[in-house]
C-alpha cells in the first residue's frame, strides 16, 4: 500500500504545483503558533482535475516531449518513448483539496501482483486492468447527476448498460494544435489534433506517465489518471491505441470545463514504484 501523502505528491506532479489538504493544514496549524499566512491556494476538486492538468501541461517540458512522441506515432515513425534529463520547472502554484471530498478509499485497489486470466469489458470495450499499479479511488459517485457511466461495484468481467469505457490519461494539452494538428487525418476531410488524448492501453500510457521522487520516502514513482470516456464524444484514432476528445480552437475556459465534464471523468489515481 502506498501512503496517501505520496498520492498528494503525485497530484502535485500532474498539476505542476504544490498540493496539500485541509486536513494536513489543520494539523499543522494546531502545532504552529507563528500565525504566518499561507500562500494563495486554489481549490482542486474532482470536477476541475482534468482541466487543471491540462493547464499544467501548458508549462510542462515533459508533456511537450510526450506530444512530440505522439506526433511521431501518428506519423508512423516512433521508437519507444524515452525522455532522459527532461524535467519540469515548478510554477509556484498551490492547490488544496479536501481529502473527504476528493478520495474514496473504499475503491482503492492494489493491482501490483495482478495477473488476469479472463478478459474484462467496460462500456463495451476491452478493459486492460492496470497490473503493477496501485489505485487511489477518487470520490466521483456524488459529483455528477447520475452514476450510470461508472457501472456498478463488485461485478463480473462484463459491462453494464450505459457504462463508459476506461482510458488512461498520461498526458494531455489544451494547446496541442501547435504540436499535433495537421499531422493526423483519420478520414476524408477530417483532421484531429487539438484536444485530450488518452489510451485504453495501460502499457501505452506508461510511456507518458510522469515520474517523481517522493520527498516522504525517497522512492521514485510513476503517476497517471484512470478515466471513463463518454463514447458519444470520443474519436478513435486510426492508430486505435489513441482516443481523442476534441476541443475546438477558441473554446472558452467555461465551455471547455463543460466539455470535459460530459466527455472524460477521472475516477482513479494510479501510482507505481519505479
Amino acid at each position: 500500500m502506498i501512503d496517501r501523502d505520496i498520492a498528494l505528491e503525485a497530484l502535485g506532479v500532474l498539476c505542476n504545483a504544490s498540493v496539500t489538504s485541509v486536513q494536513i493544514q489543520r494539523s499543522q496549524s494546531s502545532h504552529d503558533c507563528s500565525g504566518g499566512r499561507a500562500a494563495h491556494q486554489e481549490q482542486l476538486s474532482i470536477k476541475n482535475l482534468i482541466c487543471t492538468v491540462l493547464d499544467a501541461d501548458e508549462t510542462s517540458e515533459v508533456s511537450k516531449c510526450c506530444f512530440s512522441h505522439i506526433q511521431s506515432i501518428l506519423q508512423g515513425s516512433a521508437a519507444p518513448a524515452f525522455f532522459p534529463g527532461v524535467v519540469d520547472t515548478a510554477t509556484g502554484r498551490n492547490h488544496i483539496i479536501d481529502d473527504d471530498e476528493f478520495f474514496a478509499p473504499q475503491f482503492d485497489y492494489d493491482f501490483k501482483n495482478l495477473k488476469d486470466t479472463e478478459t474484462f469489458w467496460r462500456g463495451g470495450e476491452k478493459y486492460e486492468r492496470p497490473s503493477g499499479w496501485y489505485r487511489f479511488g477518487l470520490k466521483v459517485l456524488d459529483k455528477y447527476d447520475e452514476a450510470t457511466w461508472l457501472g456498478t461495484s463488485y461485478r463480473s468481467t462484463q459491462s453494464c448498460p450505459g457504462e463508459w469505457p476506461v482510458s488512461y490519461h498520461g498526458t494531455s494539452k489544451k494547446g496541442a494544435e501547435g504540436i499535433i494538428e495537421g499531422h493526423y487525418e483519420p478520414g476524408s476531410g477530417q483532421a484531429y489534433g487539438r484536444g485530450i488524448y488518452s489510451t485504453p492501453d495501460i502499457s501505452e500510457a506508461n510511456q507518458y506517465a510522469k515520474t517523481f521522487t517522493s520527498e516522504k520516502n525517497g522512492k521514485r514513482y510513476k503517476v497517471i489518471l484512470q478515466n471513463r470516456i463518454n463514447p458519444k464524444y470520443r474519436k478513435i484514432c486510426k492508430y486505435p491505441k489513441y482516443w481523442l476528445i476534441p476541443i475546438p480552437k477558441g473554446t472558452s475556459d467555461e465551455e471547455e470545463q463543460e466539455m470535459v465534464e460530459r466527455a472524460i471523468r477521472p475516477y482513479g489515481l494510479l501510482l507505481k514504484e519505479v
